[in-house]
């Protein structure tokens, strides 16, 4: 089973796909916090440095790694990655 969240930042994707990932006993993947992790910085950081294009690029890569993986699980979208 595959799941992606995708709404408006603030609405909650994060908050209901850690429930519906422990409901379902599968990981449950942002995002944000892994383009986060992966730069070492905050969003908003990211943005204010380097620009939102990148941000966007670096979030597009990290979908593409999230599409090849084989596992079950939910995954919360950055709020604006569907408009990209």
């Amino acid at each position: 089973m595959r799941l992606y969240m995708i709404g408006y930042m603030g609405t909650g994707k994060s908050t209901i796909g850690h429930k519906i990932a422990k409901r379902c006993e599968v990981p449950f993947l942002d995002t944000d916090k892994m383009v986060e992790e992966a730069e070492g910085a905050e969003v908003a950081d990211i943005i204010t440095y380097a620009g939102e294009e990148y941000f966007r690029n670096a979030e597009r890569e990290v979908l593409k790694s999230i599409i090849e993986r084989e596992d079950d699980v939910i995954v919360s979208t950055g709020g604006g990655l569907p408009t990209w």
